[in-house]
């Protein structure tokens, strides 16, 4: 009888710990939501950017471009003072990379231009 309640106790206070631990979890990502939502702003700022340099500067990754095809820790834009992106076109510019920074928060976006290609008329003239 006493094995039993010890046994049932523990399991009880086992699973209270856990939903704390998971609870502390929730609560840390809920208190840099504003960080979070100012990279997904900038890396979409990224993609922005990308895209305004391919269709309308005609520029792909070369010397004129401000976008680079290859990995440079130079190549970083600043929006405000903890808020930062970085674009890289590979694939011979067929797709750009897009990586928004906001204090401890990163988020990326993929951007194919291929898939716009397809549509006619929006970007491509």
């Amino acid at each position: 009888m006493l094995l039993s309640v010890l046994l049932i106790s523990s399991a009880v206070l086992g699973a209270a710990t856990i939903a704390g631990l998971l609870v502390l979890f929730q609560l840390r990502q809920t208190a840099d939501a504003e960080a979070s939502a100012q990279a997904v702003f900038a890396s979409d700022a990224g993609v922005e950017r990308a895209l305004y340099e391919k269709y309308r500067n005609g520029y792909c990754g070369d010397a004129n471009s401000q976008i680079s095809s290859v990995e440079d820790p130079q190549d970083i834009f600043t929006i405000a003072d903890d808020v930062q992106y970085k674009v890289l076109l590979e694939e011979e510019c067929t797709l750009a990379k897009s990586a928004g920074l906001s204090g401890r928060s990163a988020r990326a976006f993929i951007l194919y231009f291929g898939g716009i290609e397809n549509f006619g008329g929006q970007f491509v003239e």
